[in-house]
């Protein structure tokens, strides 16, 4: 009976665990930086996920619905060309329903110009 118990109790943690490992946390890849295109995975079953580009003190927002997947990609068009050695990027998608996700892509340090 002690040893039912316990092959019992190893199985549920071991299905527990198994089952935690398969669903992953929502995130936001870059796919392009001119546009801004963000593609985000790992979301809520059709979920209404706000994305906002916040790029040095301005920021814009869309609102997108996550696929049946979790996937959704939106598109900022951006003034100009984004230049990594002046402006940071942060871009943030809230989904309705509890999904959460941030991309950043902080300004480098580059070397002066000549």
């Amino acid at each position: 009976m002690k040893t039912s118990l316990i092959a019992l109790a190893c199985s549920a943690i071991a299905f527990a665990g198994s089952a935690s490992a398969s669903s992953s946390a929502p995130a936001l890849r870059m796919v392009t930086t001119q546009p801004l295109t963000v593609r985000g995975v790992h979301f809520k079953s059709h979920e209404r996920v706000r994305v906002t580009q916040h790029l040095d003190a301005t920021t814009r927002s869309k609102v997108v619905r996550a696929t049946a997947t979790g996937t959704f990609r939106v598109t900022f068009a951006v003034p100009m060309a984004i230049d990594p050695c002046l402006e940071s990027v942060r871009v943030t998608a809230v989904g309705a329903r509890g999904s959460e996700a941030v991309l950043k892509l902080p300004q480098r340090a580059c070397p002066p110009a000549p």
